[in-house]
């Protein structure tokens, strides 16, 4: 099944920018981390660091067997989870 998980954080709080926090990106987005919690990230999309004086929001086009599956994948981060489909196959039932 296809999702979108969207992350959103103020950006005073943006972990880009807390000790530690580019650490623990490169972790989260790991090859190993990826295939260890079953998931395929096929896009992911961030408005920071280009947005310093907003909230930064994340968007990850994930292929996953159910929400639950990424919500552990993005572990103590909270993500809002989508279930999308292709327009073009949504188009076919106009």
């Amino acid at each position: 099944m296809l999702f979108v998980a969207e992350h959103t954080h103020p950006a005073s709080e943006c972990p880009m920018s807390m000790p530690g926090g580019k650490d623990m990106i490169k972790e989260l987005f790991s090859d190993e981390h990826i295939k260890s919690t079953g998931i395929d990230l096929v896009g992911a999309y961030m408005s920071c660091p280009n947005d310093e004086g907003a909230v930064h929001k994340g968007f990850f086009i994930i292929e996953a067997p159910d929400a639950e599956t990424i919500k552990n994948f993005f572990g103590p981060m909270k993500v809002e989870v989508r279930e999308v489909k292709p327009f073009s196959e949504i188009a076919k039932t106009l």
